[in-house]
């Protein structure tokens, strides 16, 4: 008896330190997930990363399914009753098929009859370990319809396995926050910045995204789904997610609801660390301002090519496409103390003529405001 507790300790803290490789590794989740499956006696375990608003994160299978359930899981997310009795499922405790949907309601539900049972999925244990304002996620098992359902014995099991599997998840879940955060925060914080998932969904995104939203350029609409103002900007966006391709990168221009203020958008993809991704950060998309034009950083382009606090203040002027005599007019000097100046400032930057200087200027601009 003591032999088989000592052995049965042994397993669970091999199963922890899987579990928390997988933090870094995401090759070692299959390993930590089929021991998890081993443990309690099932042949599937799978992990479940979910917002709160049920928009799927992630989701591992500890072996290759019937059919691609990949592709297809999250299109039934709004209809299925194991996601839909996820709220009510109590943390650290399992909950199976017959605590939320009869026999009979499973012959007629069209989640468990597409996409459940023929991906050989029928019978269900989940023990959700994070389950807050934010995310739900646990460990699920899973073994066909046909065989026996999860006895309370295996449910014992998978309540003590999963257990130890709480405080890494809650670890990895830390990690990717913070990852989410520091990928928007390293971009800029002058840039409007998201974190989308594959499917067009908002994860994450700074103060100046809700600038762009408040402007009406995009907005976010059901399930979370970014929608933008144009349609050749969403036609971009979803090839820039790379859906069908499997490339993530792209560009489109957004304007906002008066036409007034127009972004440069990007969509890069943002590589992810843990357990918890690369789902939770398919994609960044950045946004700048390039209606409004940059301002020169005029105490750095002093410093740098050694110019007056005049020519310094002309070449900004000239930057921002000022003629002689309006430069002149603004500073309320005569049109050929500004020529002098401009000749000066030719001389110091190695510059022949007034656009190769401008062109050279460009490479010391501050950022424009989102």
């Amino acid at each position: 008896m003591l032999e088989n507790i000592d052995e049965q300790n042994k397993d669970l803290v091999e199963l922890q330190h899987l579990l928390l490789d997988a933090v870094f590794d995401e090759d070692a989740l299959d390993i930590a997930l089929k021991k998890f499956a081993d443990f309690c006696g099932a042949p599937i375990s799978q992990l479940m990363v979910a917002q709160r608003n049920r928009t799927l994160l992630k989701s591992v299978f500890s072996e290759a399914l019937e059919n691609d359930i990949a592709e297809t899981e999250a299109l039934y997310q709004d209809i299925n009753p194991r996601v839909l009795a996820t709220p009510a499922m109590p943390q650290g405790r399992v909950t199976r098929d017959q605590d939320f949907i009869s026999h009979d309601e499973i012959a007629s539900d069209q989640t468990y009859q597409e996409l459940i049972l023929p991906a050989g999925l029928g019978h269900f244990s989940a023990v959700p370990l994070i389950h807050d304002d934010e995310m739900t996620a646990g460990i699920a098992l899973h073994r066909r319809f046909t065989d026996d359902p999860f006895s309370d014995e295996e449910s014992r099991l998978h309540e003590i396995a999963a257990s130890v599997c709480e405080p890494v998840l809650r670890l990895a879940a830390l990690i990717e926050r913070r990852n989410v955060r520091n990928s928007i925060d390293l971009i800029s914080k002058d840039k409007a910045v998201a974190i989308l998932d594959q499917a067009g969904r908002v994860l994450a995104h700074n103060d100046s995204f809700e600038a762009v939203m408040a402007l009406g350029a995009a907005r976010i609409g059901g399930e979370r789904r970014l929608q933008l103002s144009s349609r050749s900007a969403e036609a971009r966006l979803a090839q820039a997610l790379g859906t069908h391709t499997g490339i993530v990168g792209g560009s489109f221009a957004l304007r906002s609801r008066d036409k007034q203020r127009q972004w440069l958008c990007r969509l890069t993809p943002k590589p992810s660390f843990t357990l918890a991704g690369p789902e939770v950060g398919h994609a960044l998309l950045i946004c700048e301002r390039v209606d409004a034009p940059p301002d020169l950083d005029v105490p750095l382009i002093r410093d740098f090519f050694g110019l007056t606090r005049a020519e310094s203040e002309i070449a900004a002027l000239m930057f921002r496409g000022l003629a002689a005599k309006d430069i002149a007019a603004a500073r309320k000097v005569s049109v050929e103390t500004v020529r002098s100046h401009i000749k000066n400032l030719l001389h110091k930057t190695e510059c022949n003529r007034q656009v190769e200087l401008v062109a050279r200027l460009a490479r010391f601009t501050q950022q424009a405001p989102t």
